[in-house]
């Protein structure tokens, strides 16, 4: 019975993240505006200017060098210490073909970052962000291996809350930073989340293969 609700549950968020990805593509497309950008950012204006160099330190996780370092460490344990070198690949190879993907969207819509002053450096396209696609992947991935190891319920949990709560940081960074719409977050994380249910799903097949 559990079984079949985490699926039920995952055949939701499938869903979810297929309409949202869906919906907003055809808005930045149509170079429409969202209601949400203008509540969101409007909300996280008032941020005060003292926890901005925290939010410069988060968006970093998300940034190539932060996801690079975070990304080999990763490898180094599955390899060395798990010798799960299924998972290695697939991580290696879906963190490797999710920046592409994101580059080639970006280029494909080419929105305009916010007319807004920027308070670190961007040089690509706004949507989708890829700090929230990417972060979305490296991260979930790496929690959904670790996992694989943790027996109790609990560690499981902890796990998955600490996961969500850095990546709900780096996208709230991007739009704190001013460099991203709220919608451009969202869109991220929904392509990159279907993208990680696909790795996902690679790795559960060739890791039964091999076996």
């Amino acid at each position: 019975m559990e079984r079949k609700n985490k699926r039920s549950f995952s055949y939701l968020f499938i869903i979810f993240a297929v309409l949202c990805a869906v919906f907003i593509s055809i808005k930045v497309a149509m170079s429409s505006h969202f209601w949400i950008d203008e509540k969101v950012a409007g909300l996280f204006s008032h941020v005060p200017e003292s926890v901005i160099p925290f939010f410069i330190r988060v968006t970093e996780m998300g940034d190539k060098k932060g996801i690079g370092v975070v990304a080999l460490l990763a490898l180094v344990w599955l390899l060395l210490r798990k010798r799960n070198y299924v998972g290695a690949a697939v991580l290696a190879l879906s963190v490797a073909i999710g920046n592409e993907i994101s580059k080639l969207i970006k280029d494909l819509f080419e929105r305009p970052r916010p007319d807004l002053e920027h308070l670190v450096n961007v040089k690509s396209y706004s949507f989708p962000s890829g700090h929230a696609m990417v972060g979305m992947i490296v991260y979930f991935m790496i929690a959904y291996l670790i996992m694989e190891g943790v027996k109790s319920r609990a560690g499981k949990i902890i796990i998955a809350v600490i996961t969500a709560i850095l990546l709900l940081l780096i996208g709230a960074s991007r739009i704190i930073l001013q460099v991203h719409y709220p919608t451009d977050v969202l869109g991220g994380y929904a392509f990159g989340y279907l993208w990680v249910v696909i790795s996902i799903l690679l790795y559960n097949y060739f890791k039964k293969r091999i076996n």
